[in-house]
């Protein structure tokens, strides 16, 4: 699946160094350093956005480790993606969101 050019832009805006990879049929967005709602634990993490369905969900994002201090979610998502674990929340999504409306949506996940 290929994405507008316009949303990868706005996407690079949080995430600049923001690389495509494809594997195991998926298109991800990693994401080397997102900032994490205040609180959370750690601040700063490296992620992977699935804009696609995955799992029974409209999109995913995975996290390289689970968080604290935010609020108890539900960790029921684990993917093993460019030779590492990875972990996502239970936190559905509706379609048809833009790249960086998905990620701000999963991060609101993780506000007190």
């Amino acid at each position: 699946m290929s994405f507008a050019q316009k949303e990868i832009d706005e996407l690079k805006k949080v995430a600049p160094d923001l690389k495509i990879i494809q594997e195991g049929g998926y298109t991800f967005f990693y994401i080397e350093k997102l900032l994490l709602p205040d609180g959370c634990v750690p601040n700063i993490i490296e992620a992977l956005l699935c804009p696609t369905p995955h799992s029974g969900y409209p999109c995913r994002l995975f996290f390289s480790s689970q968080i604290s201090g935010c609020p108890a979610r539900n960790w029921n998502g684990n993917l093993r993606v460019i030779g590492r674990n990875w972990f996502a929340i239970s936190w559905k999504t509706k379609s048809g969101l833009t790249l960086l409306e998905m990620v701000s949506i999963h991060l609101k996940a993780l506000e007190r």
